[in-house]
Formats: structure tokens, sequence, C-alpha cells
């Protein structure tokens, strides 16, 4: 996998390049090299891998000939994941499977070929290092299917080969742009080549601004078509094991759930409860290997503090083989899901409920007169459960019940985020103190968690001959830290209360 910034031009055929080493931060420019390339595309019938900004091809020539998925990221560029040549007709299974989401069953056929005579300069720094890549492409294409399309254009691409010559691109592509370039019509080759219009995106944005005038279902669409989206862009990244892509989808997965039940009204209440009970699923299958994932950091962490002579036994092994064995197995069986029918059957299910919010008479009214209403009853549903918290006694029903304050903190945060684009800082405001509760209550949920893992681990060690002096020692540490949370969050809450954070709520 690489991760591809780039930037590209469209030239005529007269253009001639700029002097690339006048360009600041480019010491030299190595001498041209030519390339032929010859791609074929890969699509449905619909094109909804380029509906989605995803482009499949199998490439020919060139030092990095094979077949490359490219994938875009949230900063604008796109993470590119190549696999060997093989036969043309074998799509790599691996690439099917980070698609999967979007075929949601589709089949792929060849949509386009395209031929591209490269020539190629690289820009360098004062110590010879590569820094740009300059690509002069003249491009010859052809669509394949019911009706052939020929076209044949110019285009200059520049793409930073290493992080320092992302900052080279700015200052290479206004050189570009006095020598009489302009950006190309089309992000990418084959949108250019298939000419059509290509259709929505599988998850269409809510508008830039929304105000109270605007009705309900216009409100809660764009925050769920955002997180919808969230969603759909985490599923490959999770398949690919990247860095926090598990939690991302889980998180957006709650988002959604949480705004469905909050804003339940909205909503026909046979579709909505089939919606949240798809993504309770999700957050369920995700949340087993993040879980232990999260566990193995924590307890590693507490081990590496403590004296060593403190350490009695094989306690980093036990946890080791325990946790990291809980996340692989775990790990296997969301990988397992995310390949089955009832996801995929979901997502189509999540689509059509996203694109059909207005489902009721009430989602239709003016959203801010329909939806502070029912953010101002999450608002007492959590003051509720923080009173039903503070009464109950030490022990399993007090954290059962500081548990149940931190899930209706979630909740009323995320209905806050939502209300944003309408109440502004206010929104804001109150979506900032529930998220502080979240987190403190859910550091005391942790420490809870925590203590029944070391349990389980003392008595494990008991019956294998083992001293669980260690599991007790950081039982113990666990404990003093949800006392300390505890006391913590009545100072939070006590500033959490106060009614200026919630006067948007009365109108």
């Amino acid at each position: 996998m690489t991760h591809e910034v780039e930037r590209k031009f469209a030239v005529d055929e007269m253009f001639a390049l700029p002097a690339f080493d006048r360009v600041r931060g480019v010491a030299s420019v190595a001498e041209p090299d030519e390339r032929h390339l010859d791609a074929v595309y890969y699509d449905t019938d619909d094109l909804r891998l380029a509906r989605n900004s995803l482009t499949l091809r199998r490439r020919e020539g060139g030092a990095d000939e094979g077949w490359h998925l490219k994938i875009p990221t949230a900063d604008g560029a796109r993470d590119e994941i190549g696999r060997p040549l093989g036969e043309p007709s074998q799509i790599p299974p691996e690439l099917l499977d980070l698609v999967a989401v979007r075929l949601r069953g589709a089949a792929l056929r060849p949509v386009a070929s395209i031929t591209t005579v490269r020539r190629t300069r690289r820009l360098r720094d004062a110590a010879g290092h590569d820094l740009v890549e300059v690509a002069d492409d003249q491009v010859n294409a052809r669509t394949m299917g019911e009706r052939t399309i020929v076209s044949r254009w110019r285009e200059v691409e520049l793409e930073a080969l290493v992080p320092a010559g992302v900052d080279v691109l700015p200052a290479a592509s206004k050189a570009l742009h006095r020598a009489g370039a302009r950006p190309a019509p089309s992000p990418s080759k084959l949108r250019r080549a298939l000419a059509v219009e290509l259709g929505a995106p599988d998850v269409q944005p809510g508008p830039a601004r929304l105000a109270a005038s605007d009705t309900a279902a216009q409100v809660v669409h764009a925050y769920l078509a955002e997180h919808t989206a969230a969603l759909l862009d985490r599923d490959p990244a999770v398949r690919v094991n990247a860095p926090e892509a598990v939690h991302d989808m889980r998180v957006a997965a709650r988002r959604l759930r949480s705004t469905v039940q909050t804003f339940r009204p909205l909503f026909d209440a046979e579709r909505a409860a089939e919606i949240e009970a798809g993504l309770r699923e999700i957050g369920e299958v995700l949340g087993r290997p993040r879980d232990a994932e999260v566990q193995l950091a924590r307890f590693t962490g507490e081990l590496a503090g403590q004296p060593v002579e403190l350490l009695l036994g094989p306690v980093a092994a036990r946890v080791q083989e325990s946790l990291l064995g809980e996340r692989l197995r775990s790990r296997e069986e969301a990988l397992a899901y995310l390949r089955g029918e009832r996801y995929l059957g979901f997502i189509e299910a999540l689509l059509a409920f996203v694109a059909d919010v207005g489902q009721t008479e009430r989602a239709r009214r003016p959203a801010g007169t329909v939806l502070p209403k029912l953010v101002a009853k999450a608002d007492r549903k959590l003051t509720r459960r923080v009173a039903r918290a503070r009464r109950a006694p030490a022990g399993s029903e007090r954290d059962l019940a500081y548990h149940g304050a931190r899930k209706a903190a979630k909740r009323l945060r995320y209905a806050s985020e939502l209300m944003v684009p309408v109440h502004g800082r206010d929104a804001a405001a109150l979506a900032t103190a529930a998220k502080r509760i979240q987190n403190e209550l859910g550091e005391h949920q942790d420490c809870v968690v925590a203590q029944t893992r070391l349990r389980a681990f003392a008595v494990a060690a008991n019956l294998a001959g083992e001293s669980s002096f260690t599991y007790g020692l950081l039982a113990g540490d666990e404990r003093a830290r949800a006392a300390a949370t505890r006391a913590a969050f009545d100072a939070t809450w006590a500033r959490a209360s106060r009614p200026r954070l919630r006067r948007w709520l009365r109108g």
C-alpha cells in the first residue's frame, strides 16, 4: 500500500513544461524517462466504484505494473494497494474483498482501456533525493461495453514521492499554472474516459448550510449521511488492519445507532428498529477485537510501570497470551461477518433508510421546533441516570448505574453534535460537556472491566500453581483509580449541570 498525493493538470499539445529547477525546494531535475502503460479498468454496469471515487485497474508496463486499487482518503489523497499482474480475467480476491461493501454482490467487468505514453522527470533536493515525479502523459482511451467512446488528451501529473515532496507540490503547481496548465477537468483518467454522468455516490451528503427553518429530516439526514459515509469508508481499512480502523468504524456505527434512538419519532418504527438492530450487531462484532486490543495496551502499560520485584510469576506472558489470542480470534470473526451476506444486505437497508429520512409527518416540520425537544429528552435521561448512579450502593449496582449514565452522555453528545449546524456554539458547548462526562465515566467503566479481567487472571494463575500477587496489586490500583474517577466526575457534573448550557433547548 502506498499513500498517493498528486495534482493533475490539463495541457494542450503545444504546452512546454516550465523550468522546475527554479521551483523553491528543487535543486535539480533528473533526465527524462519514457514508459508505455496499458491499463484496463474494471467496474460494475452502474459504475459503483467510480461513483464512490474508487478505481480498480490492471496495468502492464512501468515499474509498478500489476493490479491497482485506489481508495480515497480523508486528506483528499488516495491509498493505492497493488498486487502482482496475474491473469487479466482473475481479479485478486484480496482486492475484491476491499470493495465488497461497494459492490454488494454486483459483478465487475472491463469498462475502459487506457494507453498512456508517459514521460517522467524527477525533481530532487540539494542532496540528490527524489521529491516529486512530473509525469507528462499522452493518453488514448476507449470505453468498453454497449457503446464505445474514443478519446485522446494530454495531461501533466505531479506526485509526491516522499513526505518532503508534499511541501514542494504548491510551488511546482504554481509553475505549471504560470506556464499555461489548468486543473484537470476530472480527478482520474477513467472518469474523463467514461465521459458520462456517473450518478450519485452511495451516500448523498447533506447541504453545506442548515438552519432552524429547514426540516428536521434535512438536519438529521446530514448527520446520518456523514457517519454512514464514514462507516463505509472505514470498511476496507478494517479488512487490511489499518491502525484505529476498527475503532473508527465502531464509532460511526455507534453515532448512527444513537441518532436513530434519540430521534426515533422521525422514523417509521419498524424500519428504525431494523436499522438499530443491525448497527448494534456491527458494534458488538467490532467491539470484541477492539476491547481486547484496548485491554492489552492498558495492562501492558501498567505492568511496564511496576517495579520488577512486584512482578511475581509469568504475569506479562499470561496477559499477552490471553488478550492477544482473544484479539486475533475476534478479528477473524469480525472479518467473517463483514464478508457475509447478512452484513452486505444490512448496508443496502441502511443506505435506503438514510436516503429516506423524512418518513413521518413530524420529520417534515421545521428543525427548530422539533429537534430541541428530542435533545432535551436525552438530556433529562442523562440527569436521571446520574442521580440513580450517585444513589446506588457501592458495588456492581453502582458500577452498572454509572455505565448506564455513560451511555446516556454519549447519546446526548451525538444529539448535540447533530444540532451544531442549526444552533452553532450553544449546541457545541453542550456536546463538549457531554463528551467530558462520557470520557470520565468511560474511564470508570474501563477500571471496572479491568478489575473483572484481573480477577479471572488471578484465578487462572492460582489453578496453574502460579502467584496471583501481581494481579491483586493491579486490581487494587484499578479500584483506587475508579474511586478517583468518580470524585473527578462529581466536579465535572457540577459544571455540566449549569442551566446556561441548555437555554437553546428551551427555545
